[in-house]
């Protein structure tokens, strides 16, 4: 079976244009917005426009024969549009499938992806917003003040973004995006710049209420790893709805498929089996099917996933500023991650609510076996529970494990950061293959976690590794909750920046590069981690945060200061190693800490 060329669906819009024609899109009117290139929608399905097909509609050829797909959807669940954004569109929500069969009794809801095509300079799109609360939402929606609290992220050309249901977005003024999504044009506004409709000479309608109950709030920022699959293909998106990948096409290629694909030329022109395929064509390659494909093109191919669930661990790493949910790998690699605010001003039950709102994310696609939580001390981990983190001022006593368990159905446990952080290095990262691992990382603060055999120790009382408070200097600077002169007070990020500012330096690498500065910090901390040595002579020292992203300016001389400070016979015995899984180590240790 040969591949099927399929032809567009073109939608008029307020906000069309006629740019698409750059694509290779043949058409009159002048304000064209999209074109629908796989559509089984009944109010603009794409049609066959070649082979034995041609003529049907993309709806009676998935009704008709459903061994060209091999998928078990009643409707065909995928739909591919190009988009030109000739002004900005609304601001807007989709709602997820089970939002959609409530409130439109609709099959799908709308989980989508952008691939930019085009963009002006300097171009931004709107993803996301930055208010804590629905009163603070909805208080904007009411009065008009939405556009204040949204998020802009810069763009370029070959940029990707995945837009949960849930996301309040917009794609604006100069943007030409290829949209993948799920099969519906359900599409929620929030705001529309009180622009007119052109029938009716009134204001578009919006859907505020709708809106509301669709939207996250706070906003759940979605990342996911770019995964290289061989020599052409990269994966850029794997989610519960469909996967995207880019394929660099530039010599022969074989490629086999068992459920159907759909094939989008973004640049160059593809041959597959023969037929010249150019920028702007989609082509549908059924299922269980060989094709050769050859020719200079970049194509963006999708498709539907099986329905098989990964297990997974959770990690959840709460900091003061920022929570971090991670979908983690048996094996300890990172599929993906949602973060939002955490506002630790609001109520406690805020942030729960949205680690529960997160988590149901993953359980749409994961079987999640284990959660677990880092956070900064002091904790009571017999408890379940904060004690008084002073950057989380209205958690102080508050149990987390318990009421967390009791909402999401998982077992659950709770960690001190570093200690995570340590496990995460001694099981996946640099610490791998030894028996007594101690990190360090040197950040805002300076803490610590020590991994012997596989084992967290904690200490009697649960403040083993807590070397920050370790005191360097007896007569050095004093601060606010550790003792005068402690390693933190001296070499931590905040103690660095504290002493470039005082020195007229704009940032601590600028400082480094100051030998008397860099002399001071590296004496510092050769220190406390020659301290560390002696006192628990661990087979390696991992070195992970923020300070240590300017390492190279200070390693090699770090290393010969740590030497010189240890007795003649250890000296060079323990290994100094950078994080191999830098900001990920907490989340990931998170996942794999047991009760």
């Amino acid at each position: 079976m040969s591949a099927i060329l399929l032809k567009p669906h073109y939608q008029q819009r307020l906000w069309g244009g006629e740019r698409l024609k750059q694509f290779g899109f043949d058409f009159n009117d002048p304000s064209i917005g999209e074109a629908w290139t796989a559509s089984a929608l009944e109010k603009g399905s794409s049609a066959v426009a070649s082979g034995p097909y041609v003529g049907l509609s993309l709806r009676e050829l998935y009704q008709q024969y459903p061994e060209l797909f091999q998928i078990k959807a009643d409707v065909f669940p995928l739909l591919i549009k190009w988009i030109d954004a000739n002004d900005d569109l609304s601001i807007q929500v989709h709602p997820d499938d089970s939002l959609a069969e409530q409130l439109e009794n609709e099959s799908y809801g709308k989980n989508e992806c952008w691939y930019i095509l085009d963009a002006p300079a300097n171009a931004t799109l709107i993803y996301g917003h930055s208010y804590a609360t629905s009163e603070d939402f909805n208080k904007a929606l009411e009065t008009g003040d939405l556009e204040h609290g949204l998020i802009r992220k810069s763009i370029h050309a070959g940029d990707f973004f995945y837009v949960p249901a849930g996301t309040v977005h917009a794609l604006t003024k100069g943007v030409c995006v290829l949209e993948i999504q799920q099969s519906s044009d359900t599409t929620y506004r929030l705001y529309d710049y009180e622009r007119l409709d052109v029938t009716t000479g009134r204001p578009r309608e919006l859907h505020v209420e709708k809106g509301i109950l669709a939207s996250f709030v706070p906003h759940i920022g979605y990342s996911e790893p770019i995964r290289q699959l061989d020599h052409f293909r990269t994966r850029l998106t794997k989610n519960p709805f469909f996967f995207v990948e880019k394929w660099h096409v530039t010599a022969k290629e074989k490629i086999s498929t068992d459920t159907f694909r759909l094939l989008s030329v973004v640049q160059g022109t593809l041959i597959i089996d023969e037929m010249e395929v150019p920028t702007g064509g989609t082509l549908l390659l059924p299922a269980n099917e060989s094709f050769l494909i050859e020719g200079e093109a970049i194509c963006l191919v999708t498709g539907v996933p099986s329905d098989e669930k990964q297990a997974v661990r959770v990690g959840i790493d709460l900091g003061g500023t920022n929570t971090r949910i991670a979908a983690v790998s048996l094996k300890g690699e990172v599929l993906k991650q949602l973060t939002f605010n955490t506002q630790p001003h609001l109520p406690f039950e805020e942030a729960l609510q949205s680690i529960e709102t997160a988590i149901h994310q993953f359980t749409i696609e994961f079987d999640i076996r284990h959660v677990g939580i880092v956070a900064p001390g002091p904790l009571d981990l017999k408890q379940g529970m904060f004690l008084t983190p002073p950057n989380l001022p209205n958690w102080h006593n508050q149990k987390i494990v318990e009421p967390l368990t009791q909402r999401l159905g998982f077992s659950v446990t709770l960690e001190n950061d570093a200690n995570a952080a340590a496990l995460a290095e001694a099981e996946f990262g640099a610490g791998k293959g030894f028996d007594s691992v101690f990190y360090v990382t040197v950040s805002t603060g300076i803490g610590g976690g020590y991994v012997y055999k596989h084992q967290i120790i904690r200490g009697a009382n649960g403040s083993a590794g807590e070397i920050g408070n370790m005191i360097i200097r007896s007569n050095g600077p004093a601060h606010p909750v550790l003792n005068r002169g402690s390693l933190e007070s001296l070499a931590s990020g905040t103690a660095l920046m504290n002493r470039a500012s005082e020195k007229g330096y704009t940032n601590v690498p600028s400082l480094l590069s100051d030998d008397e500065y860099r002399h001071h910090f590296v004496e510092e901390l050769a220190s406390g981690l020659a301290n560390i040595i002696h006192t628990v002579d661990p087979d390696v020292i991992v070195l992970g945060g923020g300070v240590m992203m300017s390492a190279s300016l200070f390693w090699h001389e770090l290393q010969q200061a740590v030497s010189n400070k240890m007795y003649p016979h250890a000296s060079g015995k323990t290994r100094l190693c950078l994080t191999q899984l830098s900001g990920d180590a907490g989340v990931i240790g998170a996942a794999f800490v047991e009760a």
